[in-house]
């Protein structure tokens, strides 16, 4: 039985359902992922290929780049929980103790 703040042991099932949410959250971001690098690299090529003044792609690039890392940042939660996963040093959700390993 958890003590106060402490989160629920995960059953078999919400282990299971983790595992398929998370590989289909891990597709998605590297859908995503690849849908930004051909959108930068499109950019650039065009830019290039056009010779556009730099002042008008440059901020284009940073703006793709950013809803990328943005795109990145907003899907990184916990499939159960909807917590925020850590970035470095866990592999266990910190909203409800699910791991995030497969």
């Amino acid at each position: 039985m958890p003590q106060d703040g402490e989160p629920s042991p995960v059953t078999d099932d919400e282990r299971r359902a983790l595992r398929v949410a998370l590989a289909a959250r891990r597709e998605r971001l590297a859908h995503g992922g690849r849908a930004f690098a051909l959108a930068l690299f499109g950019l650039v090529a065009a830019a290039v290929l056009l010779r556009l003044p730099d002042t008008w792609w440059v901020p284009a690039v940073g703006f793709v780049a950013i809803a990328g890392f943005l795109f990145r940042l907003s899907n990184w939660k916990c499939p159960l929980c909807g917590e925020r996963l850590p970035t470095r040093g866990g592999r266990v959700c910190r909203g409800c103790g699910a791991s995030i390993d497969e």
